[in-house]
């Protein structure tokens, strides 16, 4: 059974028509970020109608421009042959890692729906990371599979104005958390990517404090926690799509941040750490009060003290050796 979904939210993902393509090559690839090394990743579209402002994959030089949507619709078939081929199956795929699997759409939802029975079938495990709305078709076909699913929800803020400005095309936070309970109460392992902490926009005390006791009734204890990063082409998005008197002092912050090699660029512009460790130090506190751990991504933090996220542990694969040179920073 696939899903028929035609559920819409009046973001600009209806600016988009998807166009059905073929893709060609490799299906299934490695994954770029350390703490997923064994985990292999696929992409059932080229682009991504959420629009997020701060996306990376928007931001590379081949991506398609805003308002194309190409949805490989040959890609169950071919990997079901990859696969075929394979002498020893992988044990987890991640499923979109540069764009996102619940788009509202029919025909990409199909692909993801295929794609992902195809995987559970040969117990193979499926991890995703999402912003979209889950429909129910996807929650039962992962309730066959409870041990072999990996979910992740998006969410930063429940402030519609953080939504309608950095998210536009994505699902609203309440859809979000409605999809969290739904996935826990089907028995489904679904945690909490707070990803990526905008320090001054989302770190405010009371929105951190409304979205952790959101988090906490529905029964969260932990959560992911990354930081914004640039590159050229994400502070060219910044620029572009976000109002001046929000881009000009979010860009201000990187201007003593470091230039560190994350998810395999070397030319990441991070933050100031001790900009970042107060940040973290406001979600800490807000978690904390709610019973909810917060775990600072390590891939996303290779110069201070931080740790292996909960979604990379959850996938029981060996960590990364810790760099040598982190820094351990303490608020005075």
């Amino acid at each position: 059974m696939e899903p028929t979904m035609d559920r819409a939210w009046g973001g600009p993902a209806f600016d988009y028509l998807p166009v059905p393509t073929e893709r060609r090559g490799q299906i299934l690839h490695p994954f770029a970020i350390p703490c997923m090394q064994g985990v292999l990743a696929l992409n059932v579209t080229r682009g991504c109608a959420h629009a997020c402002v701060y996306c990376y994959a928007r931001a590379y030089s081949g991506a398609p421009p805003r308002g194309q949507l190409m949805v490989y619709e040959n890609l169950p078939a071919r990997l079901e042959a990859e696969l075929a081929r394979m002498r020893r199956l992988p044990r987890a795929v991640s499923l979109c890692t540069a764009t996102d699997p619940f788009q509202p759409f029919a025909s990409l939802l199909a692909v993801t729906w295929q794609a992902a029975e195809l995987l559970l079938r040969r117990d193979i495990t499926v991890t995703f990371l999402t912003k979209g709305f889950i429909p129910d078709e996807f929650v039962s076909l992962f309730a066959r599979f409870p041990d072999l699913v990996r979910a992740r929800i998006g969410l930063l803020s429940l402030d519609p104005r953080y939504h309608r400005t950095f998210e536009p095309g994505a699902a609203p936070p309440d859809v979000r958390l409605e999809n969290l309970r739904r996935l826990r109460a089907a028995g489904i392992r679904a945690g909490v990517r707070h990803d990526p902490v905008i320090p001054g926009v989302t770190d405010r005390t009371e929105d951190l404090d409304r979205l952790f006791r959101a988090l906490g009734e529905a029964g969260i204890t932990s959560v992911d926690v990354g930081h914004l990063y640039i590159r050229p082409g994400i502070a060219q998005l910044l620029k572009d799509e976000l109002p001046p008197e929000v881009s000009r002092p979010l860009l201000r912050q990187f201007r003593s941040g470091p230039v560190e090699e994350v998810a395999a660029s070397a030319h990441t512009q991070l933050l100031p750490p001790e900009l970042r460790v107060r940040s973290f130090f406001k979600v800490t506190r807000a978690a904390r009060e709610h019973g909810i751990v917060p775990i600072l991504c390590r891939c996303k933090n290779p110069d201070i003290r931080s740790d292996r996220c909960q979604g990379s542990r959850d996938l029981a694969y060996p960590p990364p050796a810790r760099r040598a040179r982190q820094l351990a920073l303490a608020l005075g």
